[in-house]
């Protein structure tokens, strides 16, 4: 059922708050998004939000976010408070940093992702886990090892994982390794 005009109002005037990226009408759009694709939705969710199919349908077809295991862990990042549905509030304030983030946001964004288990650690297993489908399409001569082993030179303090500290300053130093184990922001178009 679609909302009164009032509290429409209301929420686009919070979320322009607390998703600070968008304006009022860009809110109103992404509601609406929202709105449709939770009628598309037939979960136990309608009327809420919806679930992990119809997220990574739409990242995939908006965005050409392909990776399975990064569309299922950028789900868990958007899907706050892990309830296995995304409501209004979370799709917007997570889509604010997704395309419209600070690099601080996005640095956060992205390690969230890599962390599979969310530990505040990358570790080698998480690397090679994350790593495994985009090395895969190298070229036969080159060994993904290799690739694993210029990734661990961004361990500073040579534990053996990233932590967060880890991967913030080597993303400052060098902004391509934001998205070093997998595509997990949209394209720039």
């Amino acid at each position: 059922a679609a909302m009164s005009r009032k509290r429409l109002q209301l929420l686009v005037e919070s979320l322009t708050r607390s998703a600070k990226h968008f304006n009022e009408g860009e809110v109103e759009c992404l509601i609406k998004l929202f709105d449709a694709l939770v009628a598309k939705c037939s979960s136990q969710f309608a009327g809420v939000g919806f679930n992990r199919i119809v997220f990574r349908d739409t990242l995939h077809s908006a965005f050409g976010m392909t990776d399975e295991v990064v569309l299922d862990r950028v789900f868990s990042t958007f899907d706050r408070d892990n309830n296995g549905c995304i409501t209004v509030v979370e799709w917007v304030e997570g889509l604010a940093v997704l395309l419209r983030g600070t690099l601080d946001e996005k640095i956060k964004h992205c390690f969230m992702v890599y962390d599979l288990n969310g530990d505040g650690y990358i570790s080698r297993e998480e690397m090679f886990q994350m790593l495994k489908n985009s090395l895969l399409k190298q070229p036969a001569d080159e060994d993904p090892d290799e690739g694993i082993k210029d990734l661990v030179e961004i361990d500073y303090d040579h534990d053996g994982k990233l932590s967060f500290t880890d991967f913030e300053k080597a993303v400052r130093e060098e902004n391509l390794l934001l998205e070093a184990f997998g595509p997990c922001l949209p394209d720039i178009k």
